[in-house]
């Protein structure tokens, strides 16, 4: 069920492409949860978790990247290192 509550996209009238439905992760009586909302209807707490989570895991993402290829190069010292660009900048080409 969230794989496919997190591929439901919609287009806005500027044209903007996001997500519709947006978790957040809580525990409640000891058991983790997710609770989902519709980013057009959820209240802004709701969604204001909902980044600052998702952002904290795309930073965890980009350090464990780093870790890994870091370690790949440091065991094939022998070949051109693996760059590796965390830079977003221009990541969408419309900067």
């Amino acid at each position: 069920m969230a794989a496919a509550l997190r591929e439901e996209y919609r287009t806005d009238e500027a044209g903007r492409h996001y997500r519709a439905k947006h978790a957040v992760r809580t525990s409640r009586d000891g058991r983790q949860l997710a609770l989902w909302a519709d980013i057009d209807t959820a209240p802004r707490t709701h969604m204001g978790k909902a980044f600052a989570q998702r952002r904290r895991q795309i930073v965890y993402d980009c350090h464990q990247l780093r870790q890994d290829v870091d370690h790949f190069n440091s065991i094939h010292r022998d070949e051109e290192p693996v760059q590796l660009i965390l830079n977003f900048e221009d990541a969408c080409g419309k900067y």
